[in-house]
């Protein structure tokens, strides 16, 4: 066998030598045309001056290629940002008197031919609250506007709330406007510093006027729709309705909710101490006159079997304030003030009824023995009467936070509804709208 393994590995050593023998003439005729091919290129190791050169030609077009796409992507970026984006300016200041406004946001139509942006000052007593005391400067962003809208300017009276409002026969194109508006009354101290707060602008005008500038994308993608104001509408209370009241009406009402879940809570919190304390063999305290007969209905509505001093009864769970809240407690606006000066004397007086929770000393057990809450402590008292003690304590105060949760529901939070309403009302007599037509200006 050793033999015979001997042979073959000798066969196969010689028809290796004999294949290698019969590629040699190909390989050498392979590396002639390579190295043939090296040498016109100048990429051989004589050459290393032509191979530098040509590794750094391969390098930089490459990184020209890279920079053409990037750039290319980045133009698509900034093309898609300015149609998607309606606000770029968030808030800004006067220039002479300091007074910040904040951007709210900007509404308009489905097919955007009239589109408000609505601005809210942050201090409104130091602003005049008439439109025809302000002045528009529009233009692009980078150059003129492409078309030119009806543009108007209004304030809803004392509110601290203005639109601006773009018009025009076809969708508002998706530009982004350069707005600087001009206020000629002076109702603050000169306390600014005379400029717009944009770097790149170099107007001398707000050092000269107070004024400021914001910028806006009226034609943009996430203009928000609304869908049940009508096209040019003109009426101030529809509009006040649709852009401000709605939105701080669903706030109060959810923060509503969540004081009525708290209510809820305590409900059920109030009676695992009751409960805890019967179990014990204990009469438990006297529930107060404001939590007695309280409950949360099936859709999540408080109802009060008494209501606190100074409470403002609304039903707000069938209604919204596209109906109002006035209507169910008064006449009309002129009784607004009236009425609430009662509710605060209502308050005041607590029409007669102890708001507070007593402290309870005793407890009366069901064998007839009377226990007195102080002298029970933890380590010298038996468990179950610390039990009955901690019971007593925890409802007591469980009671306290139910009376603050129910006077802020139905003192605080149905007065925002109602002040909502009066705010909506008003703007039949306290809104005003720029009517000088040569107060808007474009350049």
């Amino acid at each position: 066998m050793a033999r015979h393994d001997m042979k073959g590995l000798k066969n196969n050593k010689e028809t290796k030598e004999k294949d290698d023998g019969l590629n040699e003439p190909e390989k050498s005729s392979f590396n002639k045309r390579f190295e043939g091919l090296r040498d016109k290129l100048k990429l051989g190791s004589h050459h290393k001056m032509e191979r530098f050169t040509a590794m750094l030609g391969v390098t930089l077009s490459f990184l020209l290629m890279f920079s053409i796409f990037s750039f290319a992507n980045h133009r698509t970026d900034v093309a898609q940002s300015v149609s998607a984006q309606a606000v770029y300016t968030k808030d800004f200041n006067f220039s002479l008197s300091n007074e910040r406004v904040h951007v709210e946001g900007v509404f308009g139509n489905e097919d955007k031919t009239d589109v408000m942006i609505l601005l809210r000052m942050q201090n409104p007593r130091n602003m005049s609250m008439n439109a025809n005391n302000y002045e528009l400067f529009i233009t692009g962003a980078r150059s003129s506007l492409s078309y030119e809208p009806d543009v108007t300017f209004s304030l809803f009276g004392s509110t601290g709330y203005g639109i601006i409002r773009f018009q025009d026969e076809g969708s508002i194109p998706q530009e982004v406007v350069d707005i600087t508006i001009r206020s000629n009354t002076e109702l603050s101290a000169q306390t600014g510093s005379g400029s717009s707060g944009d770097s790149d602008s170099t107007d001398g005008s707000f050092a000269e006027y107070d004024q400021g500038k914001l910028f806006v994308n009226p034609g943009a993608e996430d203009v928000e729709t609304l869908d049940w104001l009508k096209t040019g509408e003109e009426d101030p209370i529809t509009l006040y309705t649709a852009l401000i009241a709605e939105p701080l009406d669903e706030e109060i009402r959810e923060n509503i909710a969540k004081e009525t879940e708290g209510l809820a809570q305590l409900l059920n919190r109030g009676q695992e101490y009751t409960n805890r304390l019967i179990a014990g063999g204990y009469e438990p305290p006297e529930t107060p006159w404001f939590v007695g007969g309280d409950y949360i209905d099936d859709e999540g509505v408080f109802v009060a079997a008494q209501n606190v001093a100074g409470a403002h009864v609304l039903d707000y769970s069938t209604t919204s304030i596209r109906d109002g809240y006035i209507n169910q407690v008064m006449s009309d606006l002129s009784s607004f003030d009236t009425y609430m000066k009662e509710a605060a004397e209502d308050t005041k007086d607590r029409d007669g009824r102890s708001e507070q929770v007593d402290r309870v000393q005793t407890l009366n057990h069901e064998d007839g023995s009377v226990l007195d809450l102080t002298t029970v402590s933890t380590g010298s008292s038996p468990s179950a009467q610390v039990a009955a003690k901690d019971s007593v304590e925890s409802l007591q105060a469980t009671w306290r936070t139910y009376l603050n949760t129910k006077s802020k529901l139905q003192r605080d939070l149905m007065r925002q509804l109602l002040v909502l309403d009066a705010d909506i009302q008003s703007q039949a007599s306290s809104y005003s709208i720029q009517s000088d037509e040569d107060a808007v200006i474009f350049y």
